[in-house]
């Protein structure tokens, strides 16, 4: 009698990252905003690496599945680097938003400036 042959999964199990972005001042009609980040998901730091849905002229929203324990790192932008999520007066962040590895999360956040607008 042969032996049933047991494969175990190695696979993580998924959890739902959603993003909620909203702009504080409307962004024009064929603009728009997307998360580039750490993932292949999030486009491997593409600055146009995953494209969020406009919902309303200033909120933007998009959600993927990530591996359980995966770290999220990203940024925001309209596509390109010179088009990021600014610190004001119109910096570029010094730092990556990082949302925790485990269980689904939503992050929130209004962009209140741009790299190219101050």
């Amino acid at each position: 009698m042969a032996k049933a042959n047991k494969r175990t999964s190695t696979r993580r199990p998924d959890r739902m990252v959603t993003f909620e972005i909203a702009t504080l001042r409307p962004l024009r009609v064929g603009q728009q905003v997307f998360i580039s980040g750490n993932l292949a998901a999030l486009g491997a730091w593409r600055p146009d690496g995953f494209p969020l849905t406009r919902l309303d002229d200033n909120l933007w929203s998009g959600y993927l599945l990530v591996p359980e324990g995966l770290a999220v790192e990203f940024k925001i932008t309209r596509g390109t680097w010179n088009t990021e999520e600014a610190d004001p007066p119109g910096v570029a962040r010094a730092t990556n938003h990082v949302l925790p590895e485990h269980g689904n999360t939503t992050f929130r956040h209004t962009v209140n400036a741009w790299r190219d607008r101050s």
